[in-house]
């Protein structure tokens, strides 16, 4: 990534990032059309309602494996393989730990969270708790896998992640339908698909990391943890999962205000979210993208270079974010009868993606932007805009569904402003060139 084509090279790179996600996300998907399909909307919408949280694990896992992939690849960039070494090592340790923690934490609150935090209704909750308890079992494999792919990342090596996104997939598809069909053990028996998906999926990626890289084999006589290093990955990934922890509250608090409308919606609004999720795919991969390009960069001191990756990747993606919002508008209704939802329900969930999808070039421009910003260690601005823009849309969404007759309408009108909002603060911050001097090696 420090010479080259910059376009070409942030392009392939984000590739195997995007069909990674793509894969990620197929797996969520099918999730919902099988219960939907071969359980009962209501349980569509246990699911549903769980999403919020299982967001915020996944926002600790990803929030903490950033900031040492940040670290990682400032490292690399600059050359330091001893420090790369010691990075990584430190990072398994701390995300293990971590893992292990939420795990026991979360099976733990999952009842009084969904019932007091989210106000799920009666006829749900059973289901729910069921399903967030035995998905907390696998988050030990889910924080294990993101540090690997981050550091993966963080090397320049992103088509690894993609393979160990396609074996979770395939896995995670055929116990789908093996245990929700074939044994009818119903949304539990999604729920242990999930977890054996993420097992093998970690395992997998630290056999590769083993076997790919002479340099990350460790063993217990070479095994370190550099309090150094733990604190620096801290220092660039404990802002980051803050925002995406809070993001994820913030969530929560939209998700309260969606089971206030019924199970209906709830049902509908699962649909249209899932199908929410493939639109910001480009953005989101392209963002990682140039965030490590960034960050080898910066650490090589290259600035004039990271300038142009910025510009290539606007172009590119703001074009693909078009493309998937107008196929989401053309195909609405078929793409979310796919869950099996009918009646209000689905034309709840139609009505959803119909006012959300033109607004996701919004997303992808200021997605570029907190590329460079992450990229470059500029992680506490990124928080403050992320965290700022999610509290507006809070604002705006429980305002006007209390005060106006928009209904559910609300949630989605709330969306582009809050995106708006960021779009000018990341673009601001970008051109005013703070960033440069937040490099961390």
């Amino acid at each position: 990534m420090l010479q080259g084509n910059a376009a070409k090279q942030i392009f392939l790179f984000t590739l195997p990032i995007m069909a990674g996600n793509f894969l990620q996300q197929l797996y969520n998907t099918v999730d919902g059309i099988v219960v939907g399909q071969f359980v009962s909307e209501a349980a569509l919408a246990a699911i549903g309602t769980c999403a919020p949280v299982t967001l915020l694990y996944l926002a600790l896992a990803l929030g903490l494996s950033t900031g040492s992939g940040i670290v990682v690849a400032q490292y690399y960039g600059a050359g330091q393989k001893k420090d790369v070494r010691d990075a990584v090592s430190t990072s398994l340790v701390l995300l293990f730990a971590v893992g292990v923690v939420f795990a026991v934490i979360g099976a733990l609150v999952a009842k009084p969270l969904l019932r007091y935090g989210l106000a799920v209704p009666d006829a749900e909750l059973d289901m729910a708790v069921a399903y967030l308890r035995i998905y907390c079992i696998g988050l030990v494999f889910q924080f294990l896998y993101n540090i690997v792919a981050a550091v993966l990342r963080a090397l320049g090596d992103s088509k690894a992640t993609l393979y160990f996104l396609l074996i979770s997939s395939i896995i995670n598809i055929v116990l789908d339908l093996v245990l929700v069909i074939g044994f009818r053990a119903g949304i539990v028996g999604a729920a242990w698909a999930t977890v054996i998906a993420q097992a093998c999926s970690a395992f997998v990626s630290l056999l590769y990391m083993y076997r790919r890289y002479v340099d990350l084999r460790f063993r217990l006589s070479t095994w370190r943890f550099s309090r150094e290093k733990c604190l620096m990955s801290l220092r660039m990934g404990i802002p980051t999962t803050l925002q995406q922890g809070v993001v994820s509250c913030g969530h929560m608090a939209l998700q309260r205000l969606v089971n206030s409308f019924g199970v209906q919606f709830m049902a509908g609004y699962t649909a249209g979210t899932r199908l929410e999720s493939y639109l910001v795919i480009p953005a989101l991969a392209f963002m990682i993208g140039l965030s490590t390009f960034a960050g080898q960069n910066i650490g090589a001191h290259n600035i004039d270079r990271v300038r142009e990756g910025y510009r290539k990747t606007l172009i590119m993606t703001l074009g693909s974010s078009i493309v998937l919002s107008a196929i989401a508008l053309l195909f609405a209704k078929p793409l979310v009868m796919l869950f099996g939802v009918e009646g209000e329900s689905l034309a709840m969930g139609i009505g959803y993606l119909m006012l959300v999808a033109p607004f996701f070039p919004i997303f992808a421009l200021y997605q570029a932007a907190v590329g460079v910003l992450q990229g470059a260690g500029d992680v506490v601005f990124t928080m403050f805009c992320t965290l700022t823009s999610l509290g507006l849309r809070i604002v705006v969404a429980y305002v006007l569904a209390g005060y106006t007759p928009l209904g559910y309408r609300a949630l989605c009108i709330s969306m582009p402003i809050g995106w708006g909002y960021v779009l000018i603060l990341s673009f601001w911050r970008y051109w005013r060139g703070k960033w440069k001097e937040k490099a961390v090696v």
